[in-house]
């Protein structure tokens, strides 16, 4: 069993559930958001992404090499055959996926998750469709997600385990929170494609 594979209880169904992106991300920071139905070039005009052409293409661990950590700079990944295309926080402290901004242009037509993981901090995730942000969740806040519309974000976080009042020891925010949009959205990577090379680019800083 993975690192991400943990025992839950739901009422009285126990279940096993895992996070492939939570295998590749860690637990320690990361942002990825998921959008559903566009294409490489469509994700790239939406974040209004500048970079070299060809675009470089960095591993997980090597972006560094080529873009200060101050910089909005991210990885896109579009895996074949999938109904959604990702975007990958190059140095998470940022949150550019995560931004209001950044967010809301993504999911214009269609819809968004994103969920980011701050550094010894709090677990955050965000649900956005048409360019609105429908449902936001806090773990530091110790209250469900709140928003327009915040029922099938909380369901999919109930599912996964992070609103039991005595959570496993092994319990974590940020495994959950993958756990429950890969489970709810239908979110499928390959983990080996996710830390791979995958074009990265420079996201223009953008107010909230």
């Amino acid at each position: 069993m993975s690192a991400a594979a943990r025992r839950i209880l739901t009422g009285k169904a126990r279940a096993i559930m895992a996070s492939t992106l939570f295998d590749v991300l860690g637990d320690e920071w990361f942002c990825m958001a998921a959008v559903r139905g566009l294409g490489e070039a469509d994700v790239l005009a939406r974040l209004g992404a500048a970079g070299l052409d060809p675009l470089p293409r960095c591993p997980i661990d090597g972006v560094a090499e080529h873009f200060s950590p101050d910089s909005w700079a991210v990885r896109v990944y579009c895996p074949d055959g999938s109904r959604w295309a990702y975007v990958l926080d190059a140095f998470p402290q940022v949150g550019v996926p995560f931004r209001k901004p950044v967010l809301k242009e993504l999911s214009r037509g269609t819809e968004a998750v994103s969920v980011w993981q701050l550094l010894a901090g709090a677990t955050r995730v965000a649900h956005a469709r048409d360019g609105e942000i429908l449902a936001l969740f806090d773990s530091g806040r110790f209250d469900p997600a709140s928003g327009k519309e915040p029922d099938r974000l909380n369901r999919a976080l109930e599912r996964a385990g992070s609103f039991l009042d005595e959570p496993d020891d092994d319990f974590s925010d940020p495994a959950a929170a993958l756990e429950a949009v890969e489970s709810e959205f239908g979110l499928t990577v390959d983990p080996r494609e996710v830390a791979g090379p995958l074009p990265t680019v420079v996201v223009p800083v953008r107010a909230d």
